[in-house]
């Protein structure tokens, strides 16, 4: 579990709720006003077969807003002056080079969806939200967010 302005982040595999290292992103140029920014790691083998894996605020009550881009996948929640941005790597619609898994946008997060012929492979989902939002520091969750950015740090 992380805590978040906005609720408790956690990681279900197949609706089962399992347990997950965060680690802590140092801030960098696209995100220096964030109050924080994590990565959320999760191990697939071929082996586990297909699997639903999501990342989640279950207990979020306001409706997410999708924020994709390229190789991106992503969903902001708001409320009050707190922002919050969920994100994966991929392109879930109209996109072949993810053949071999998608994901899905939830209420209350997004998720990986991985099929027999799935790879093994580490999914990583990128967590990051600020307070106070305004309009100028509103892009910088969605650079926070971003596991292509800050995976190989």
């Amino acid at each position: 579990m992380l805590s978040t302005p906005l609720g408790a982040i956690k990681l279900f595999v197949n609706d089962e709720e399992v347990g997950f290292t965060a680690i802590k992103i140092d801030l960098d140029l696209h995100c220096r006003d964030v109050n924080g920014r994590y990565l959320i790691p999760y191990e697939y083998k071929n082996e586990m077969k297909s699997q639903e894996i999501k990342c989640c605020i279950p207990s979020i009550d306001v409706k997410g807003e999708v924020e994709s881009g390229e190789r991106l996948e992503a969903i902001s929640f708001y409320k009050n002056d707190i922002k919050l941005t969920i994100g994966v790597e991929g392109e879930f619609t109209g996109n072949n080079r993810y053949i071999d898994y998608g994901g899905d946008y939830l209420s209350n997060g997004i998720q990986y969806d991985t099929y027999h012929t799935t790879l093994d492979r580490t999914f990583i989902f990128g967590v990051c939200w600020i307070q106070p939002l305004t309009e100028e520091n509103d892009v910088q969750t969605w650079f926070g967010a971003d596991p292509t950015l800050i995976q190989n740090l």
